[in-house]
């Protein structure tokens, strides 16, 4: 069910966030598809060093390589990271979705 969502929102141009409790193989699924698809993963694992500006730096790496982004403990960014990050994806998928070379 994971991996039909996933390639569905893939389809329509959006990302995917699998939730569920620890230990349940998110990630594992994330990097298994990305695999089956041809897709390098990199998984980051969010906590309280990470700014908003070493978030962009790691969406810059990942856009630029054509890799998938994983980022586990998200829920650890402050309400503001959260927001500000939002709002790179947003730029992100929105350029994916018009096909424009950058963002």
């Amino acid at each position: 069910k994971c991996y039909l969502n996933l390639c569905q929102a893939l389809k329509l141009g959006f990302g995917g966030n699998p939730i569920g409790p620890a230990g349940t193989g998110k990630t594992e699924s994330v990097k298994a598809l990305g695999a089956a698809l041809g897709r390098h993963v990199l998984v980051f694992n969010c906590d309280e060093g990470i700014d908003t500006s070493s978030m962009g730096r790691m969406f810059i790496g990942i856009v630029s390589s054509g890799a998938w982004g994983c980022f586990d403990e998200f829920n650890r960014l402050s309400q503001d990271q959260l927001s500000a990050v939002s709002n790179q994806i947003h730029m992100i998928l929105v350029a994916i979705k018009e096909k424009k070379d950058s963002v």
